[in-house]
């Protein structure tokens, strides 16, 4: 149902080209298909919040080309030590763009109280944050969609390390973007390349970029998936909502790996002090109705009554102690710069990403 059909909403969203928003109760940014979805299941939660007496709650959601703006500016504030007031609740993917000290001193509870129980598989991987600033609800999963037919004869590969086989050389697609064949990505999945470059270092992902034919949009991977074009190859690493949208299932397999689809936490930080503020925020994030919207789109819940996993599905991710023992935005470039030399140097562009 379009937007204007509906009554007026007490969360906003900012706007592309608006200024820095002013300090809210909530700032949050989502992936894009859930941002209507969690904008609209948010908005009933604080209409019952107002039907039972409870205050009025200033909630703005980042869209479009804001999406990373609003905490961008925090960070700034931090960093210059203008940050006076904060939003009492953050709910964000993980990005190393709200990792720093300065910015995360205000949402870091004293004392430590109880966290939200996860799900074992996120338990598992170390998703649960020891210091309980980031209080995970939901996780996004990169997994492999597996073209048969250009398999030829070769098995699939199983764990992310399968992927710096020579095998695959030229067969691997995953999330970028550029404005044209010639110019440098614009965009890519930096989480991946950070995670890739942890695990398998400079080697590794040099491996990587030699296997790996070029970038391209999530969606338009997912639905040339299993066709004859030549942007796709035999393997694409795809957030799981993408690969099970690919529409050629017949010639396409969505493949989570053994060691654990590369998991990215989505969470929600509270300011110390206003736990009661927002309980009726945090109380969203947890309970049923979005955990079925997230599970249905394949964004899994990370509470307990987790469901819709495939049988023995793992997750697997840098963990708290590196992300906090290193700086993530340097990891970030470093990462890029490695990758992106290899692949250019192989393809003749020689562009700085």
């Amino acid at each position: 149902m379009s937007d204007l059909l509906c009554p007026p909403a007490p969360t906003r969203t900012l706007p592309r080209a608006a200024p820095a928003a002013p300090v809210a109760d909530l700032l949050g940014r989502m992936p894009v298909p859930l941002r209507r979805p969690f904008k609209s299941g948010l908005d009933r939660a604080l209409a019952r919040h107002a039907a039972h007496g409870g205050g009025m709650l200033d909630c703005r959601l980042a869209s479009g080309g804001q999406w990373d703006r609003p905490f961008d500016d925090l960070v700034r504030q931090a960093r210059t030590g203008a940050l006076d007031e904060v939003p009492a609740m953050l709910v964000t993917t993980f990005h190393h763009d709200i990792l720093l000290p300065d910015l995360l001193d205000h949402y870091r509870p004293a004392p430590r109280g109880p966290q939200p129980e996860l799900h074992p598989a996120c338990t598992a991987a170390g998703l649960p944050d020891p210091e309980g600033v980031f209080r995970v609800f939901a996780v996004v999963p990169f997994v492999f969609l597996i073209d048969e037919r250009r398999l030829r004869g070769r098995a699939a590969p199983r764990r992310w390390e399968d992927l710096l086989d020579p095998a695959w050389r030229d067969e691997i697609v995953f999330g970028g973007w550029r404005p044209d064949g010639e110019s440098a990505y614009q965009d890519y999945n930096a989480y991946l390349l950070t995670a890739l470059h942890r695990e398998f270092g400079d080697a590794g992902l040099t491996a990587f970029a030699a296997n790996v034919r070029h970038l391209q949009h999530n969606v338009r991977t997912a639905s040339r998936a299993g066709s004859n074009s030549a942007e796709v190859g035999a393997v694409a690493i795809l957030p799981w909502m993408q690969a099970e949208l690919c529409p050629r299932r017949d010639r396409t397999r969505v493949l989570w790996p053994e060691d654990g689809a590369l998991a990215m936490p989505i969470a929600g930080l509270v300011r110390h002090g206003a736990d009661e503020r927002v309980r009726p925020l945090m109380d969203y994030l947890l309970d049923d109705e979005l955990g079925a919207v997230l599970a249905r789109n394949c964004y899994p819940p990370a509470t307990p009554r987790l469901a819709g996993l495939p049988p023995g599905a793992r997750f697997k991710w840098p963990g708290w102690d590196y992300v906090r023992g290193h700086d993530m935005a340097e990891r970030s470039r470093a990462a890029a710069a490695c990758f992106f030399d290899a692949l250019y140097a192989r393809t003749g562009l020689r562009t700085c990403a």
